[in-house]
């Protein structure tokens, strides 16, 4: 459960990333000045739409295929049997 939400994590935190580096390979420091004047509303925007896109992606690719029957974990001659999607 902690991978998907550090995957989500990831993506939001990718455009200060970014921009950390943009300023660093402009030649300036990566001070708290430089920070300041930072445009946060639009890296805070598209690290939301990273996220939302994170989340189409999984969703859209990710799972069992369309029209697939899920069998949940049971026990067969006393050994547990994974789940899986038939």
């Amino acid at each position: 459960m902690f991978r998907p939400f550090l995957f989500e994590a990831v993506l939001f935190i990718l455009p200060f990333l970014i921009y950390g580096i943009w300023l660093a390979l402009r030649g300036g420091s990566i001070g708290a000045l430089l920070w300041e004047t930072a445009p946060l509303l639009r890296l805070i925007a598209l690290g939301v739409v990273c996220v939302a896109a994170g989340l189409a992606v999984f969703a859209h690719y990710g799972g069992a295929p369309a029209g697939s029957a899920y069998v949940p974990a049971h026990m067969e001659d006393g050994k547990l049997v994974q789940p899986e999607t038939r």
